[in-house]
């Protein structure tokens, strides 16, 4: 096992560079620009994703499980692209399609039990991820638009029969495009973040002027998606198709540049015709007490991340000359040392904050954090 990591990292190690460049199918600068929205979205806003914390006992709770989710996304690097160096170490080129690669390995390298038993495991984790799915967008569509144009009332058992209905029925759409997917030119990863595309960066854009102004109208929000899905299909199809000139910078960027033109025009309407009226609050119904360890652990999932980036670098992992360069343990010093003054200035900080909070709730004064921490029937 050993040699054959030595052979990756010294055998065409930019194999291992996550550092993109401009012809890659992420390039760096959109880790820092557009690829901030998209993930904001699908981690911030998704349903199918958040429901899990939203189900959360309290607030801090729901911080506790977020951050440690965090740290489990760290080892994809290490169960979903090592793997892709791998194959292209065995197979080289002769894959007819980039997605090919895993299924490959499994198929040549485990034996027949255990192939088997991978497969139960994989078929088990998709099954979880698209029956979540599939629970989201069948309560949306019974609650947000069947429901809410109905012009009688609706029993709850009505609007579950609707949800299976619906559900079903998504479910073998799925079935029949899924297979469609193996002819993506660029791979699965690249063809879903396009499509994708049309919607995540105008909810995004909503969702963060909700929550941080009120003066946007609902109007704004309805300009913004019929804008961008116009704009988003012309700018990557539409121009390629009608007129043969193709936008010469990568969709993520695209994505990025309607993003800060959707949010001028949300904050040029909310300038001009601000919206009426105060938005309603609802009291929480759990203890919105965070968890005095929040900012901190935070800070060290960063500095995670910023070591990830610095060892499949040319630093790092795909340094030419050996298998690391004698910048990488200076600079992995330098990460770890910036990681705990910020891990201990955020402790510092954030606990002197959350005592005065603690404190607030125990004295009942802060009543948006008054909440029963404990059933009335113990039993």
């Amino acid at each position: 096992m050993l040699q054959g990591m030595e052979t990756m990292a010294v055998t065409e190690p930019e194999k291992l560079n996550a550092i993109g460049s401009s012809e890659d199918a992420v390039p760096i600068g959109t880790v820092f620009s557009g690829m901030i929205m998209m993930n904001s979205f699908y981690w911030a806003t998704n349903q199918y994703v958040i429901q899990r914390t939203l189900g959360a006992k309290n607030l801090a709770e729901g911080q506790k499980g977020v951050l440690f989710s965090g740290f489990y996304k760290m080892l994809v690097p290490l169960f979903m692209m090592v793997p892709g160096v791998i194959a292209y170490h065995l197979y080289g080129d002769g894959l007819r399609s980039i997605d090919l690669a895993y299924p490959e390995l499994i198929n040549n390298l485990l034996p027949g039990f255990l192939s088997g038993f991978f497969l139960a495991v994989l078929m088990g984790a998709v099954l979880s991820s698209f029956n979540s799915l599939l629970n989201s967008a069948s309560t949306m569509f019974a609650l947000d638009v069947y429901k809410a144009n109905a012009r009688k009332k609706i029993s709850d058992q009505h609007l579950i029969t609707v949800s299976k209905w619906f559900g079903s029925v998504l479910a073998l759409v799925s079935f029949f495009i899924a297979p469609l997917l193996m002819f993506a030119p660029e791979g699965l990863w690249t063809i879903i973040r396009e499509f994708t595309g049309f919607f995540n960066i105008p909810i995004i854009t909503i969702v963060l002027f909700g929550v941080f102004t009120r003066r946007v109208p609902p109007l704004a929000a309805k300009i913004v998606i019929i804008f961008h899905v116009v704009s988003y299909y012309i700018a990557l199809w539409g121009l390629p198709q009608f007129t043969g000139v193709e936008i010469p910078i990568n969709f993520i960027y695209v994505s990025f540049v309607l993003f800060l033109i959707e949010a001028g025009i949300m904050m040029l309407l909310g300038w001009y015709r601000p919206m009426k009226g105060a938005a309603r609050r609802n009291a929480p119904k759990v203890s919105m007490v965070p968890w005095k360890h929040a900012l901190s652990v935070s800070c060290v999932l960063i500095g995670g991340v910023a070591f990830l980036f610095l060892l499949f670098s040319r630093a790092g992992l795909a340094y030419a000359d050996g298998i690391v360069s004698p910048w990488f343990w200076p600079l992995t010093a330098l990460i770890a040392g910036v990681t705990a003054v910020l891990a201990a200035f955020s402790y510092r900080h954030w606990n002197e904050k959350y005592t005065n909070y603690l404190l607030q709730y125990k004295s009942g004064k802060n009543e948006s954090s008054r909440v029963h921490m404990e059933p009335k029937n113990k039993a």
